[in-house]
């Protein structure tokens, strides 16, 4: 098993990239294929079987530099100096052919290494550098006080006492030749180890910033957010929308007739030598519900409506019968902008066109129910966020236990705190009475809990 390799993806994995079974056995055929004398050609190979889009090509590219780093410096510099390697070799062969049988009495911490070229040592010594650090289980180095604790470790792991003695014992042997050449190797693993020590302590400290910042970011109202935070809303919005679709994905029905279910029915018949005395079906036939999301675009709750938008766009796997509809005075659906442009583009078109104005729930509830009324029935889900201040104006109740007593689900997601309701101008106590339910939405994990509930009943 290649433990590099294996560190490297798992350092992917980190950074966001998703890596299965499948890839990870490609992955190592083509490190057999390739190996690691030439970091660019084993780069293309392991990004053509790693990364899968563009983004993922540009963090597998920076991932890859960084894992990476000693091994490539230590391949520049082979490469910058070819000729002299090469008149070294030349001047040095009589030597080296000389000093064989004691080169090779160096054991396992000089194998390999002795008068040859100078990049074969950086190589053997970057090699078995790396198989101590899997070894002593580098990866999970996570503070910098670790670092001592951890080159001793190596240092154990690379035979050093053993290094130590016989460097001793060429000196006091008057081979002072070898034993230099010998100390060199030696501080030369030790420069790796401190080098690679670093580097894993930097990939660690990113892998766990990233998901203190993602944790943080979830939990925290996004009201409270500078511009800055709310700019980095969006891929996360994605990975937690994936992996809700994930959970959620269309699985076979079974029935007893229908398109038939060749993996079962060999299976249940393994025991009559693989004859299909019995049959299985399986059918993917469902009525599938429709969805109506209805967001308030307005002032700060804009912001939570973008959230909701682009939640329930990077689900249209899973919800894939969705309009979705905006208002800050009348209703205007927004379902084709989706469709021409992508989520962040339509979101700043939809902002641009049709927001900076104040709530008025009473045009908005009635416009809406006059769109969507012939349309729903007994799979329709509402969903409604927003407030609930009309800033004192009609409120269209009436409109919306319409719109209750005709759809299966209506959700009113509210962005404030509870303690917030039913204060001022806000009117979510008489939406209570013709929702189904009334949630609270006030951080992005909240949120990803609701659409996570609506999933389950809508499955």
């Amino acid at each position: 098993m290649d433990e590099t390799l294996l560190q490297f993806i798992r350092h992917l994995r980190n950074n966001g990239l998703a890596i299965s079974t499948a890839e990870t056995l490609d992955a190592m055929r083509v490190v057999a294929t390739l190996g690691y004398s030439e970091p660019r050609l084993l780069q293309d190979g392991l990004a053509s079987c790693l990364a899968k889009t563009v983004d993922d090509h540009e963090r597998f590219v920076d991932c890859f530099d960084r894992f990476f780093r000693v091994q490539a410096s230590a391949n520049v510099q082979q490469e910058l100096a070819p000729q002299n390697a090469g008149a070294d070799a030349s001047d040095e062969s009589p030597a080296d052919s000389d000093e064989g049988p004691g080169q090779g009495d160096a054991g396992g911490y000089g194998q390999g290494s002795g008068g040859g070229g100078n990049g074969g040592q950086r190589d053997n010594t970057f090699s078995d550098v790396m198989q101590a650090a899997a070894e002593v289980g580098l990866e999970n180095i996570q503070f910098r006080t670790q670092r001592g604790v951890y080159r001793r470790k190596m240092l154990n792991a690379l035979n050093d006492e053993q290094a130590l003695s016989e460097i001793q014992q060429r000196q006091d042997a008057g081979d002072n030749e070898q034993a230099h050449l010998l100390t060199q190797l030696r501080d030369s693993r030790i420069a790796a180890i401190k080098e690679i020590i670093d580097r894993q302590l930097l990939l660690n400290n990113d892998a766990a910033i990233n998901s203190l910042r993602e944790t943080n970011l979830k939990d925290s109202s996004l009201s409270a957010m500078e511009h800055y935070h709310r700019e980095r809303l969006p891929p996360l919005i994605r990975k937690l929308a994936k992996k809700l679709a994930s959970r959620h994905r269309q699985r076979h029905k079974r029935a007893n007739r229908g398109k038939l279910d060749l993996g079962k029915t060999l299976r249940r018949n393994i025991a009559y030598g693989g004859i299909p005395f019995h049959r299985f079906w399986k059918t993917t036939r469902k009525d599938k519900s429709e969805i109506f999301v209805l967001c308030d675009i307005s002032g700060s709750v804009s912001a939570w409506s973008r959230v909701l938008l682009l939640f329930v766009q990077a689900l249209s796997d899973v919800l894939p019968n969705t309009r979705s509809f905006v208002f800050c005075g009348e209703s205007i659906e927004v379902t084709d902008l989706f469709k021409q442009y992508s989520a962040d583009d339509a979101m700043a078109i939809i902002q641009q066109r049709h927001g900076m104005g104040g709530s008025d729930y009473g045009a908005a509830l009635t416009s809406f129910k006059d769109l969507v009324e012939d349309k729903l029935n007994r799979r329709s889900c509402v969903i409604i966020l927003g407030d609930g201040r009309g800033n004192g104006g009609n409120t269209g109740i009436d409109a919306l236990r319409s719109i209750y007593h005709r759809a299966r689900l209506v959700l009113w997601f509210n962005p404030e705190s509870h303690y917030s309701w039913n204060t001022g101008d806000s009117e979510i106590r008489r939406y209570q009475s013709a929702c189904h339910y009334v949630a609270e939405c006030g951080s992005l994990r909240k949120l990803e809990r609701l659409l996570d509930q609506l999933l389950s009943l809508l499955r």
